[in-house]
């Protein structure tokens, strides 16, 4: 990926995310020279860890760069995003999103009865076409204020 251009890094806490994460990417609008997708961090707390060692300065250096920090709430949005909220630096809080499920992907994936890729896929399709779609879902539907930023700045160089 070329750091010169805009461009877009998720850091999913686990497998499942990673998994979501990867049906967006692979969904055939994306433009995939400019997503990247790292390994899961193991928690959303080493999420949040590995945001603040390894990207802060990067996003800094880079200013064409986006974050999706892709985690589980677990039942706990607003202690959860307000904590992601106060350890972002505010220089950097317009390029930074935090997204996920309102419990966690596997819930998400019984209700919808979609493998997470294909939630993945529907998700990029939503953002691609300007619909809520999986979006409005009770699961995704409190990630609106992140995901309109998001669609907003990403969209002119993400999708094709």
């Amino acid at each position: 990926m070329n750091r010169y251009k805009d461009h877009l890094y998720i850091i999913p806490e686990d497998d499942r995310d990673r998994q979501l994460a990867q049906g967006f990417r692979l969904y055939d609008q994306v433009n995939t020279q400019r997503i990247q997708i790292m390994p899961p961090a193991g928690g959303w707390a080493n999420v949040l860890a590995q945001f603040q060692t390894e990207y802060v300065q990067q996003l800094r250096q880079y200013p064409l760069g986006r974050v999706v920090l892709l985690i589980d709430f677990d039942g706990d949005y607003g202690n959860r995003r307000g904590r992601f909220g106060t350890d972002i630096p505010v220089d950097l809080r317009e390029r930074v999103f935090v997204v996920g499920a309102r419990e966690t992907p596997e819930e998400l994936k019984r209700e919808l009865g979609q493998s997470f890729e294909e939630i993945g896929k529907s998700l990029a399709d939503a953002c691609y076409r300007g619909v809520d779609g999986h979006w409005g879902h009770d699961h995704l539907r409190h990630n609106d204020p992140d995901r309109h930023r998001l669609v907003r700045d990403v969209k002119p160089f993400l999708f094709q």
